[in-house]
């Protein structure tokens, strides 16, 4: 299991908005629209137990096949994260039990590849963290968000 922390560069409003944002597989302009069949599929079970928004209307499904789980990227701001102090506990509990229905009936402990990025709202910085290991380590995924989260308030 693995857990990678860096600062990224956001460009343009578009990501200032606050709500929980599910993002297309990449940052550029002309891949808005372009999202994994995995991230719609979780936004789907989502939806109801988070406040989800797409980023942008799907118009292109991209297809991962694999042995792992290419989760969506999904975008937390400092604005809705500081509204709602359970908000994390939640979304990694519904990510777990999204994964243990997903997977129900397999063998073997399937690998997971998720990204989360936290906006700050009042300034331009903002950090990826990327998760990679199985459905059991997702507990340390919470616990570096919250690091990142409690970083930004001091």
């Amino acid at each position: 299991m693995s857990i990678a922390i860096s600062e990224i560069e956001l460009e343009g409003n578009a990501f200032e908005k606050n709500a929980v944002m599910l993002m297309p597989v990449s940052f550029k302009a002309e891949d808005n629209n372009k999202y994994s069949s995995t991230a719609i599929s979780f936004w789907k079970y989502a939806k109801n137990e988070l406040d989800l928004q797409l980023f942008s209307e799907p118009e292109v499904l991209v297809e991962q096949r694999s042995g792992e789980w290419f989760g969506p990227m999904i975008l937390l701001s400092s604005a809705v994260v500081s509204g709602n102090s359970e908000l994390i506990s939640v979304f990694c509990g519904v990510v777990s039990n999204y994964l243990t229905d997903f997977f129900k009936g397999s063998s073997e402990s399937p690998q997971i590849k998720l990204k989360v990025l936290y906006k700050e709202t009042k300034s331009t910085k903002t950090t990826e963290i990327s998760y990679e290991g199985d459905i059991n380590g997702l507990d340390k995924l919470e616990s570096s968000i919250l690091e990142v989260v409690k970083r930004d308030k001091s």
